[in-house]
């Protein structure tokens, strides 16, 4: 019998219109990471933002092995794309927030 395929999620890059497909099971924690991380934030450094991703993906899932930065960024565009998240620049620095 047919192994059940994973359910896909299409991840979009906003600037250039190129999609993937992701499993959910990777797609849906990495996102609620990235919303838990900017919840209440006036703006983080994607490196800052990196760093919280990686500490609450472990602690969810221990054995995770991909590179959570990978789908970090990935994820960050598809939702920049959705209109949730927004870059934006200040002193310098490009920084990530939730969309007001």
């Amino acid at each position: 019998m047919a192994k059940a395929a994973a359910k896909k999620i299409i991840v979009t890059h906003p600037a250039t219109g190129t999609e993937r497909k992701f499993d959910a099971a990777i797609y849906e924690p990495v996102k609620a990471a990235i919303l838990k991380s900017l919840k209440g934030s006036k703006g983080k450094t994607f490196t800052e933002l990196t760093d919280d991703v990686v500490k609450i993906i472990l602690k969810q899932l221990p054995d995770f092995k991909k590179s959570i930065p990978w789908y970090t960024i990935s994820i960050r565009l598809d939702l920049e794309t959705r209109g949730i998240v927004e870059t934006f620049v200040e002193k310098g620095k490009k920084l990530n927030r939730l969309k007001k």
